[in-house]
């Protein structure tokens, strides 16, 4: 029994001090997440897409990174049908300003397609590519917590637009959190809450 109790008292301290070391060690890097979000279309209240939003990142080296999102919404009212779905592939630069809190920016891919159907055919549809442009922060500001907003660019074949999103993420351990986004984007405003799994 006492050795049971000096080695369940060694497990706790070690996985105390192995908890306390990563978390201190500032924003993860590498990272899925899966959510959901719902956005908001200006001037159309009949309207509100809502559906998945999967996100991840991937460190190259000390301070390279690269990036993958996909978000895929739609709402349906009456006969009408709204889809929107945008995908984004990028690679980024972070400098670490202090041990919690990160300053970054990024380039990347963007694609766009929005389609509206009447009785299941289309009738209104748009497919653009472009790249973006991404500055933005990442802070654990306590152990668990973190922080994080960015400005991007995003410029498509027939339009571009300038965005800000922010948001935030609380780590239950050092593997495993739960956040919520905001994303105000010239006439579509993003919101979501997603499930990230750090390794």
């Amino acid at each position: 029994m006492k050795r049971m109790l000096v080695a369940a008292a060694i497990t706790t301290f070690s996985m105390n001090a192995f908890s306390a070391q990563t978390f201190s060690n500032g924003p993860t890097w590498d990272f899925v997440e899966a959510g959901y979000s719902k956005a908001d279309v200006d001037d159309i209240d009949i309207f509100e897409p809502s559906g998945i939003n999967l996100e991840g990142s991937v460190s190259v080296g000390e301070n390279f990174f690269v990036n993958g999102a996909y978000r895929n919404l739609s709402d349906e009212e009456m006969t009408v049908e709204l889809e929107l779905s945008q995908l984004s592939l990028g690679v980024g630069y972070r400098y670490g300003m202090t041990k919690s809190t990160d300053l970054f920016a990024a380039v990347s891919f963007e694609n766009l397609n929005a389609e509206a159907k009447l009785d299941g055919d289309s009738f209104v549809e748009g497919d653009e590519n472009g790249f973006g442009v991404a500055i933005g922060v990442r802070s654990m500001v306590i152990d668990q917590l973190e922080l994080s907003a960015q400005v991007k660019q995003i410029e498509l074949d027939e339009t571009s637009t300038t965005g800000f999103e922010a948001g935030i993420n609380y780590y239950f351990t050092p593997a495993l959190a739960i956040g919520a986004t905001y994303e105000d984007r010239d006439e579509f405003t993003f919101t979501g809450a997603h499930l990230r799994y750090a390794f």
